[in-house]
């Protein structure tokens, strides 16, 4: 019965690993389609974006603490012991303010990066991703990385630069022509006065970020605020998910449960979300002259649950796989919206389009094929790389055993080996 139930744990395995993928590419693609459906016509929002984020931390911060809550409350020992904080507690929750601040940032660059781009081009320049990944991993965690991962990190660099060469044809201008005419956006044919200021605040919000929408028309290439909000966008998510990574899996933490370091985790989210309307002067005034919820729609809210999800999911990931997961995850929601933006969103490839974005696909393929050539053991150290990979086998939720059980497990079987003998 023992052998049997081993074989099937590998099967359970991979099940639960393809249904986490699919679940979270999933909501990757609603994610960006939502974003540009709640839109209005002139590319920008009728809504602040910060107002989303907001929302879905509380939401986040809502369902975590209270299973974290039951989680605490379920474990042995007395009151006082599991919810006494103490002040080496509160000094380590000052490290999840770093996550915090970059998920803050990565989520509301994500609502910008939109509109200057067709969903298919956001999500191919958002490649750019593996670059500032790999950077990180050699220059920070000291990680060695093959000269076939260098080189397709060279051409997909090179692809990126050329797919930027075409991106002057979208953008906010261009918008109206890219959506569905189904989308409902909250207009009114005869605005009263309040509308009418709201409207204009909103528009110069949309204009703000738009400023310098051509940087450098002398280039070869073209290049715009779009392309560099991406670029910021790659660094901060990257560093983002290698340090909530970290922080995730070190010392204690396989240990601790996951719903409790979300909630420190979210704490912040929902503290620098909700100072951003506040400290910056025209989301100030658009909040207190129209309100918290003007500008919503149906889109926006579907999108504000989405977001919400796929918080929670990229966590399990970071926790229970690792951020190449996540990357890796990316690239089928890449091919999707491409496909779905030709139908949705009106969008016509270019000859340069079909013959670049495979390419920035294929240099991903071999980045990571070249990765998992890497790391396959070496001979001697079998023994060393089992016991990590059956550490990372076991299904999510499962909090690891402690490593003495397994050492006692190891002493054990060579007793047994000795006995044979």
């Amino acid at each position: 019965m023992k052998g049997f139930l081993a074989q099937l744990r590998p099967q359970r395995d991979t099940v639960t690993t393809v249904l986490l993928g699919a679940w979270f590419i999933t909501l990757g693609v609603l994610k960006i389609l939502l974003m540009k459906f709640s839109e209005n016509d002139n590319g920008g929002y009728d809504y602040l974006p910060v107002t989303v984020n907001v929302c879905a931390e509380l939401l986040k911060l809502l369902v975590c603490g209270t299973i974290a809550i039951w989680v605490k409350y379920t474990e042995e020992g007395s009151f006082k012991d599991k919810f006494t904080i103490t002040r080496h507690d509160m000094l380590g929750l000052l490290r999840w303010s770093v996550p915090g601040l970059l998920y803050f940032m990565d989520n509301l660059l994500q609502f910008y990066i939109i509109t200057f781009f067709h969903p298919a081009m956001a999500v191919l320049l958002s490649n750019f991703v593996i670059i500032t990944t790999s950077l990180l991993f050699r220059l920070v965690l000291k990680r060695v990385l093959t000269s076939i991962q260098w080189a397709s990190l060279a051409v997909l660099f090179l692809a990126i630069v050329s797919l930027s060469s075409q991106s002057h044809h979208v953008g906010p201008e261009s918008s109206t022509v890219q959506k569905p005419h189904a989308i409902d956006h909250v207009v009114v044919a005869s605005l009263n006065h309040h509308d009418q200021i709201c409207m204009a605040g909103q528009t110069l919000i949309n204009n703000e970020t738009h400023t310098d929408h051509g940087l450098t028309s002398n280039l070869p290439f073209s290049l715009n605020m779009g392309h560099i909000f991406v670029i910021m966008q790659c660094f901060i998510a990257s560093s983002a998910n290698i340090y909530n990574e970290k922080i995730f899996k070190e010392g204690n933490g396989m240990q601790e449960s996951i719903f409790i370091q979300n909630c420190k985790l979210y704490m912040f989210g929902v503290l620098f979300n909700a100072i951003t309307p506040l400290i910056i002067p025209s989301y100030r005034r658009r909040l207190f002259e129209c309100g918290f919820f003007y500008g919503h729609n149906s889109y926006s809210v579907a999108l504000l649950f989405d977001v919400t999800l796929f918080g929670l999911t990229v966590s399990i990931i970071l926790k229970f796989r690792d951020n190449m997961f996540h990357v890796l995850g990316a690239q089928v929601t890449t091919v999707i919206v491409i496909t779905s933006s030709i139908y949705l969103f009106h969008f016509v490839p270019t000859l340069q389009f079909f013959l670049t974005a495979p390419i920035v696909l294929l240099a991903v393929f071999i980045y990571n094929a070249a990765r998992v050539k890497n790391t396959k053991p070496k001979h001697g150290a079998s023994l060393v790389r089992t016991h990590d990979q059956e550490e990372r086998s076991r299904p999510e939720g499962m909090e690891l055993l402690p490593r003495q059980r397994h050492n006692s497990a190891s002493k054990t079987s060579d007793e047994e080996t000795e006995e044979e003998l």
